[in-house]
């Protein structure tokens, strides 16, 4: 469904993503785990033409390569960034607005009442501005305004970053409601054990490239992976 083959992302002289080829199946949560600066987020950028990058990068035999943000986001593939990026001053109902920017009017009314069904405390937030939420509650409104945009790729980068256990554990429980519906999803995270436990596969990147690749099953008996990521 979604492709990436020798991509590559360089900011001034200092290589970040290094020849990455990586997919996404249809129906599928993929996994990109690895340390801090590993290259995990520029995977991301790259696959939303948010940075420079050279390589290949394809949607459903499409390719990216030279597609804007903006026409990428129109084909489906939605980003959830990282530290939520949400707009603080206006409130959770206007950041779910502008989320659905690109949906028809008739739409927009339907996608926000499903998404305060699916995340109840956003339908008590409603009238509060984004900016005064909880870590938790800020996450579940950055998830829900990608949502609003109608994915069939969801890309989410560090969403358990701050975040408590108890929010972490609910956090991937929306995630996998929200791959139970159809959508897939590419999780970027430094919590190993978080992405294993949602994951049909994965990845593993270190300095800007991927050094494993499998089933978590597999990954978590490889003791390159227990030693460094997992602590066994």
């Amino acid at each position: 469904m979604l492709s990436l083959e020798d991509v590559r992302v360089s900011y001034g002289g200092v290589q970040a993503v290094r020849g990455v080829s990586m997919k996404v199946e249809p129906g599928q949560v993929v996994g990109l785990v690895g340390a801090n600066g590993a290259g995990k987020t520029s995977v991301l950028n790259a696959i939303s033409s948010l940075v420079p990058r050279t390589g290949r990068v394809s949607f459903e035999g499409k390719d990216f390569t030279r597609s804007s943000t903006a026409e990428i986001v129109r084909h489906g593939v939605i980003q959830v960034a990282q530290g939520r990026q949400l707009f603080p001053d206006m409130t959770v109902l206007e950041n779910l607005e502008l989320g659905a920017f690109l949906q028809p009017p008739q739409q927009v009314k339907g996608g926000i009442e499903k998404m305060f069904v699916q995340f109840p405390v956003l339908k008590e937030r409603a009238a509060q501005q984004a900016g005064t939420l909880s870590g938790g509650e800020q996450q579940m409104l950055a998830m829900a305004r990608a949502l609003m945009g109608r994915p069939r790729v969801l890309l989410v980068d560090e969403p358990c970053l701050g975040l408590s256990p108890k929010m972490v554990s609910v956090l991937g429980n929306v995630i996998r409601q929200i791959n139970a519906e159809g959508i897939s999803v590419l999780v970027v995270e430094q919590n190993t054990a978080f992405v294993f436990g949602l994951a049909h596969y994965a990845y593993v990147i270190e300095n800007g490239s991927v050094v494993l690749e499998g089933e978590p099953a597999q990954l978590q008996r490889d003791d390159r992976v227990r030693s460094a990521y997992l602590g066994i």
